[in-house]
């Protein structure tokens, strides 16, 4: 999750709480979004990474010290963001820790870079949707395919990009291709998407929707009044309710 140019010299401290904002607030947020891909919940989880790290560590303290603990606390957020919110098993949001882990010190995936080595048809789909937002109906025109095969489409497309991330073994069964195209259309349209019990597979291909939809330039930069709104609540510990409580939503 660290950037090359926020690398500082080791064994310098962080005297007060206002330069770990400055400096973490960007990739923690930008994080959250790669792992929820929308602003709504890349809010939620950013501000609970924030929360549960300011209540970790007292300052003055060494700097790798903050940073360890900012990053262990976002992706924590993630990983509850999928088990409280989609019923993914914690054991398996180890693989959020373990992909991260694998790009440390490396910039996120550009959209080329996660549909590379994909079929021809995969792209198409994924730039389709992510890129120029069309509806699968059109999506399914365009291929010369039925329009009642287009979830399983864009599931086949999603899985192919998971499979290159490294999150599954092989492309999972379309069993919830209906929900996950529901999930992404949340995405593209901008807003918090539906909640539903997700199975392995389908969870594989929501991180890579996830993904996609971060990659999409300007999608992963925090709004100005969610900034000051955070800032101000840090400095003053305000008791305001920020994060929607977790839970498990129906589709």
């Amino acid at each position: 999750m660290s950037s090359p140019h926020l690398k500082v010299i080791a064994g310098l401290t962080y005297p007060e709480q206002s330069q770990v904002f400055s400096r973490w607030l960007l990739p923690v947020y930008q994080s959250s979004f790669r792992w929820t891909g929308n602003r709504a919940d890349a809010e939620d989880a950013t501000t609970l990474a924030f929360k549960s790290s300011v209540g970790r560590v007292r300052l003055p303290e060494i700097v790798s010290t903050v940073d360890g603990c900012v990053e262990e606390a976002t992706l924590e957020a993630a990983s509850i963001h999928w088990s409280e919110r989609y019923g993914v098993d914690r054991l398996r949001c180890c693989e959020i820790y373990a992909y991260e882990a694998a790009l440390s010190g490396r910039p996120a995936l550009t959209l080329a870079g996660l549909v590379d080595g994909l079929s021809a048809e995969m792209r198409l789909v994924i730039v389709l949707r992510f890129l120029r937002r069309r509806p699968l109906s059109a999506i399914a025109a365009q291929l010369g395919v039925p329009p009642r095969s287009a979830n399983a489409h864009l599931f086949t497309a999603l899985s192919g990009v998971a499979e290159r991330m490294g999150l599954v073994a092989s492309p999972g069964r379309a069993n919830q291709a209906d929900q996950v195209a529901a999930f992404v259309e949340g995405l593209i349209g901008r807003r918090r998407p539906p909640r539903f019990e997700a199975e392995p597979p389908a969870w594989a291909a929501m991180l890579a929707a996830t993904h996609l939809q971060a990659a999409v330039a300007g999608n992963n930069l925090p709004r100005a009044q969610f900034v000051r709104w955070l800032e101000e609540a840090l400095k003053t510990g305000g008791s305001e309710r920020h994060v929607t409580r977790l839970r498990i939503w129906t589709a």
